[in-house]
């Protein structure tokens, strides 16, 4: 298995990938046109040529990003796919100077096990903006927040230090 940054030509089987999680209401959906004007956020674990796995690694400033979209194809379940392009966008995100990386998700043990920790969902002001507002779910989200240091000398710096206060779900 070998991970790389996504091209163009891959965004057909990305798609395809979220699309089939985010009908069981696992992942938020993306259009191709979105994952096609994004691509740069995002990376694949490829073998033989087909497409096993993708995440995006979207940017919140110098020094936080999202793991998003996460997705392994159903047939390389149980091989490590999933781990192995996280521990890739978390090698990316310390390659930028990323000092820490969160996941906002439906399986949070997952995430565990590659060394993130449990936060509340509410010290993540930046996901809540995007994302939560609109989402129709908002009010019975039953979604966990995790976040890792991957950068112990940035994690000084203001990433996700926005008092909880400042933050309304509505």
């Amino acid at each position: 298995m070998k991970a790389r940054a996504a091209r163009v030509s891959d965004v057909r089987a990305i798609h395809q990938l979220i699309a089939h999680y985010a009908s069981q209401g696992l992942l938020l959906p993306r259009a191709e046109e979105e994952i096609c004007r994004n691509i740069g956020h995002f990376l694949v674990l490829c073998e033989k040529g087909k497409l096993l796995s993708c995440v995006a690694l979207e940017s919140y400033g110098a020094y936080l990003a999202e793991i998003r979209s996460l997705a392994v194809d159903p047939e390389s379940r149980a091989r490590g796919a999933g781990s192995q392009i996280v521990e890739f966008a978390l090698e990316e995100a310390r390659r930028r100077g990323i000092a820490r990386v969160f996941a906002v998700t439906h399986a949070p043990n997952f995430f565990l096990r590659q060394g993130f920790e449990t936060v509340q969902r509410r010290s993540l002001a930046e996901t809540i903006e995007r994302d939560c507002r609109q989402c129709p779910k908002r009010r019975s989200c039953k979604l966990a927040a995790v976040i890792a240091t991957i950068m112990p000398d940035g994690a000084a710096l203001p990433a996700h230090h926005q008092p909880a206060a400042t933050v309304t779900i509505v």
